[in-house]
């Protein structure tokens, strides 16, 4: 999907719920094409050419398909990124932000 959704080549930076919606909207969009091009001859096809995707030899080996010698696609394994654990310094300006907000407030007069 990556080498022809453009959107898919660097990692999303939206929330969970329109990355959901980005995905499915492409998926929904690839079907469309697939199918519409179903009834044109291979050697006409522009989405998906007879050698685009993988395919499988009479017997019985799976052949790569052109869209693998495409540029490298952005989406790739991670290491570890950090913990979930906030710092003790942001634990600190909390519970000072909890004092002045709740007990330790005043009135301006």
């Amino acid at each position: 999907m990556a080498s022809h959704f453009r959107i898919f080549r660097k990692p999303l930076v939206s929330s969970l719920e329109s990355s959901t919606f980005a995905v499915a909207a492409a998926v929904c969009l690839h079907n469309y094409i697939k199918s519409a091009e179903e009834g044109v001859p291979f050697c006409d096809r522009r989405y998906c050419p007879l050698d685009y995707a993988n395919n499988m030899s009479p017997d019985g080996c799976i052949n790569d398909g052109k869209w693998r010698t495409e540029e490298a696609l952005a989406i790739i394994r991670l290491s570890r990124t950090g913990s979930n654990i906030y710092s003790r310094q942001a634990e600190d300006i909390r519970t000072l932000l909890n004092y002045f907000c709740h007990e330790g407030a005043k009135m301006l007069t």
